[in-house]
Order: structure tokens, then C-alpha cells, then sequence
């Protein structure tokens, strides 16, 4: 990151006077852009002439995003008054926007300086963050200097009045839309996987560590895999290593690597070997198993809502809102350990037929579609002021 934004002083120094308005919008990495995405286009929709800057904290974001048209991506420079000056007096940017809670608070105080409106686009905060704590007075202080805030959900909205900040709005969690926009346009799931799911009562393990797949071996001990029941398992870690350690795992069952699945009559499991099609297949499943919250913390589980799926995860979720908001809705459901999640497994998946399966299925398809923003109002509020 060091390395990089010393190669890329020069570049912003070169880039060529604005011709038309100019957006500046900050994401920490990857993902904060991805819930950008959805706001660059519908900006671009009402006005194909804006120009958008796009910048970067991690190298992760920056190497890995693939940019909309009208974008040009940097690293922002380190939170300092000379690097604030520099980086306002060459990217020139009209409307300011940082995503979730990317904190820059002389970047902040300067655009404040230069009356330039400040947005907090799919703000979001949690009890413990650290801008509630008495030390943090330098960054909360900043925030109140924002033009508005569009809140992820009504958490955010609560804590963000408790901190004094002004003209809040609850629009909604973007990465709901991000993620329909996404589904819309996956293109085709593999033929061989369709045949293999079809009228079938499918589990998918998704993004799943040792853990996930444990629980489920530990279920299907307990119980007979009946014969219109079907599993695919997408493993976070595709390594040789690691596959092969599944297929051992699994070695009482009929199991298929992807890469060599013809659409074997006789097989029970399929296991996916390799990457890009996990988001492909939620719409082939009943129900979901999702990995990541035995350990750092929970992998994407708003993918599977949006293919109607529900979802049994682990028990790290205390930055993943989200979590809390499925377990409401009784379309996700938590385990605190291995055991638990056996259980749910059996409880959800096993002992159910596919009719029973179809139904929370559906009620998940409803829950997904009422959680997607309409972000049109937001953003011409943030064009016009």
C-alpha cells in the first residue's frame, strides 16, 4: 500500500481538469465498492457526462476492482492536512461520498474547509464501535460536519442520533441490491448441476471451512441420506489438499469432483473445484449452509437469500447485522457449536421433504425482495446538494 501510493502521486498530478461534475467516492476495499456500484450507476443514468474518481485504503480494493465507465481509481493518500490539501487541489472532486465507515476526519474537516457536501453512503455502526468511546471526539466531531448519512439499517439510524450526527436516512442495506443486480446477470449454471438438482432436495455448502463440513458428516451419520436428497459442497479453500481431505471425509457416500461430473445418476455429493460459480448456485438449492462464522466471521449469506435460500451458519456474526436480521425473519438459523449445527441440518434439511422446503424457501424469496433498497431518491439528493 506504502509502495503503491508513492508510484501513484504522479499520476494524480496528472490528471487532466475536470469537464463535467466530478464524484469522489472512498471505499475501504473490495467490498465497500462493491456497494458503491449500485450508486455509480444510478448516477451515471441521470447524467452520462459525471466523472467518477474511486478511491482505495487496502491493496485488495484496489488491484481487484473492476471499474465502471467514467472511473479512474487511486489510493488515498494517508489522513494527514498536507496530504488533504494535495489530494483537493488535483482530484477537485464536487460531491464527497465514503462508504460504511470508512473514518477520514481531516479529509473530512478539509471539505468542510472547501464548503463541499460529505455523504456516508450504506453508513453503518455497531454499539461497540470505537466512535462511541470518550477518546474518539476527533472523528465523531468530523461526522458532524456531513452534508447526511444514508443508514444501512435501523440500528445505524438510532446510534447515529445518540452521536448527534444530522439528516439521517434509513434507506436500507445496498448490499441487497448489489446483489440482485449481480444475480440478474450470472448467466447459465452448468447443465450437468441442473440435471443433478432437479426435483431434488439440495444442500449446498457454501464457502464452507472444516467445521461446516464436519457438522454435516456428523448428520448425515446420524440419519440415511435419502435418495432425493442431494448436496453440493463449495469449499471456501479449493487446494488439492483440501478436496481430497473432503473426499475422504465423504468416502461412505457417492461423491463427484465438478471438474469430472458427467451427471452420474448414482451421485450424491458434488463437490465444486474450482471458483466463480458458488453465486450461480444458491438457485439450485433448498437451503443453505454457509461458512466463515466458526472462525473470523460469517461468508456472504445475502448471495443465497436472494436465490430464496435460507441459511444455517455459525456463531461469529456480531459485525454481520445481517445474521440477526435473517434469524428474525426465521430464515436463518444459528448454531453455537458443531453439535447445533448437526442438529439444524437434520432439523431443516433431513427430516424435511421437498414440499416443506419449498415453503421457507419462499418465504426467504419475500424477505430478500423487501430488503432491496429503492436508492433513486438518495441519489439525486446527493447530486443536488
Amino acid at each position: 500500500m506504502i509502495q503503491g501510493r508513492k508510484q501513484q502521486k504522479a499520476e494524480i498530478l496528472s490528471l487532466k481538469s475536470k469537464k463535467s461534475k466530478r464524484i469522489w467516492i472512498h471505499a475501504a476495499s473490495l467490498g465497500e465498492y462493491e456497494m458503491a456500484i449500485p450508486l455509480i450507476q444510478k448516477m451515471a443514468q441521470k447524467d452520462e457526462n459525471l466523472e467518477f474518481i474511486i478511491s482505495f485504503f487496502s491493496s485488495s480494493g484496489y488491484k481487484n476492482a473492476k471499474l465502471e465507465p467514467n472511473c479512474k481509481k487511486f489510493y488515498l493518500p494517508f489522513d494527514t492536512q498536507s496530504n488533504a490539501k494535495f489530494w483537493y487541489n488535483h482530484v477537485q472532486p464536487d460531491v464527497v461520498v465514503f462508504v460504511k465507515y470508512e473514518f477520514w476526519p481531516i479529509f473530512i474537516n478539509y471539505a468542510h474547509h472547501l464548503n463541499l457536501p460529505v455523504w456516508y453512503w450504506n453508513f453503518s455502526l455497531r454499539q461497540n464501535h470505537f466512535i462511541f468511546k470518550k477518546w474518539a471526539g476527533f472523528w465523531s466531531n468530523s461526522l458532524k460536519k456531513c452534508r447526511g448519512f444514508f443508514c444501512s439499517n435501523e440500528e445505524t439510524e438510532i446510534l447515529a442520533n445518540q452521536l448527534g450526527l444530522k439528516n439521517i436516512k434509513h434507506i436500507g442495506d445496498i448490499r441487497y441490491l448489489r446483489t440482485k443486480l449481480i444475480q440478474e446477470n450470472l448467466g447459465d449454471i452448468p447443465l450437468s448441476l441442473v440435471e443433478f438438482t432437479k426435483d431434488q432436495n439440495t444442500l449446498i455448502l457454501g464457502s464452507s471451512w472444516h467445521q461446516e463440513e464436519l457438522a454435516l458428516l456428523n448428520a448425515l451419520t446420524n440419519n440415511d441420506l435419502p435418495i432425493n436428497h442431494k448436496i453440493i459442497i463449495a469449499p471456501h479453500d479449493i487446494s488439492e489438499a483440501h478436496i481430497s481431505g473432503i473426499e475422504i471425509q465423504y468416502k461412505d457416500y457417492n461423491i463427484q469432483r465438478f471438474s469430472n461430473f458427467e451427471g452420474q445418476k448414482n451421485t450424491q455429493i458434488v463437490i465444486i473445484n474450482n471458483i466463480g460459480l458458488l453465486s450461480k448456485l444458491y438457485a439450485l438449492a433448498q437451503i443453505s449452509v454457509i461458512g466463515g462464522a466458526f472462525g473470523k466471521g460469517l461468508h456472504n449469506i445475502i448471495e443465497s437469500a436472494a436465490a430464496g435460500v435460507p441459511v444455517i451458519f455459525g456463531p461469529n456474526t456480531s459485525k454481520f447485522p445481517e445474521a440477526g436480521e435473517f434469524i428474525a425473519a426465521n430464515i436463518g438459523f444459528k448454531a453455537a457449536n458443531i453439535e447445533e449445527m448437526s442438529e439444524l441440518i437434520q432439523n431443516h434439511w433431513l427430516k424435511k421433504d421437498l414440499q416443506e422446503t419449498k415453503i421457507i424457501k419462499s418465504k426467504t424469496s419475500a424477505f430478500f425482495a423487501q430488503n432491496v433498497p429503492q436508492i433513486d431518491q438518495a441519489t439525486q439528493i446527493i447530486l443536488e446538494n
